[in-house]
């Protein structure tokens, strides 16, 4: 067995573990903290590239992780009024709470909240950022309005806010609250939008489960931002060309696409597994599928991630 993948194996148990400590309540760390500790996972990339003994690395590996965990502790206990270890671990996560440096101190309950912005004769382009955060967001279904957000949860509201000039609209959906609940919080939008307009969708995906249906739609760019997400997105082919770019950490992808569309993946990332049935790898290492060159329609994707499982399927 390779020493890579027995300190990858390593690394994922270790990580998986923390997760489950967390999701039991003997440790707590927001969101918020781990998206900062995002540049973690280049560091152990880094590491298991170097020319040095597998035990080696390993150490190295656990030295990393373990001044992740004590960062994320000791900038959380000091949010919640402890001043050590002990502190931290009394927390009582009974509660579930967790308050970002500039959370109100209030307790947000459950309840729906519904936004519209009115479509109007003569956009051409839409652009929809949302600030996703975590939770679930769904994108599904058409709208008589140009966006119509339904939202049930206890994670905080949002506000719409738009922009538009010349055609061109810019809708930004971000959160009103900086509330974090660490346990039994639940965040689930759904989002409908009027197919008319060219859509760009910007997209800071935080931990979040995106699941996006857009065969509906004309799509011109998709750009997602994300740390330890899950995608799932499909697409069709009502414009010539799609871009579709994703940044992300420990993620797992999953796109489909038209099989009449012509399709590209440009990928230089370090994947746990991957699947492209239907692609031909070319000489700079760029995925192709048959009918990239004659398709009537193209599909452009640029995946940039850590340790992602990344799949499209063709349909």
């Amino acid at each position: 067995m390779k020493s890579k993948n027995v300190f990858w194996g390593i690394i994922l148990i270790s990580i998986g573990l923390l997760f489950v400590l967390r999701n039991f309540g003997y440790i707590h760390f927001g969101w918020y903290s781990l998206r900062q500790l995002w540049p973690v996972i280049l560091v152990l990339l880094g590491i298991s590239l170097l020319p040095i003994n597998g035990t080696v690395r390993v150490v190295l590996a656990f030295v990393v992780v373990g001044f992740s965990i004590w960062f994320l502790a000791g900038k959380d206990s000091q949010q919640y009024g402890g001043n050590n270890w002990r502190d931290f671990f009394r927390h009582d996560h009974r509660q579930g709470l967790y308050h970002d440096p500039d959370a109100q101190n209030e307790v947000m309950e459950d309840f729906d909240q519904s936004l519209t912005q009115g479509y109007q004769a003569g956009i051409r382009n839409a652009v929809l950022d949302l600030d996703a955060m975590a939770g679930e967001f769904i994108i599904e279904g058409l709208s008589d309005d140009l966006l119509n957000f339904e939202r049930e949860g206890n994670f905080g509201s949002y506000n719409l806010n738009s922009n538009s000039a010349e055609g061109v609209v810019v809708l930004k959906l971000t959160m009103k609250q900086r509330i974090r609940r660490m346990d039994n919080f639940h965040n689930k939008a759904k989002i409908s939008l009027h197919p008319d307009p060219l859509w760009d969708f910007k997209i800071d995906a935080g931990a979040a489960k995106i699941d996006f249906d857009l065969t509906l739609f004309k799509v011109d760019n998709v750009d997602i931002d994300g740390g330890a997400s899950q995608i799932n997105l499909k697409l069709g082919n009502r414009h010539s060309l799609s871009r579709l770019s994703i940044d992300a950490g420990a993620t797992d992808v999953t796109i489909r696409v038209p099989i009449s569309s012509g399709c590209q993946v440009k990928t230089d990332s370090f994947l746990s597994n991957k699947s492209l049935d239907g692609f031909e790898k070319n000489e700079k290492g760029i995925y192709l599928t048959e009918n990239f060159d004659t398709a009537a329609e193209r599909i452009e994707i640029s995946i940039d991630a850590a340790v992602s499982n990344l799949k499209i399927i063709r349909y």
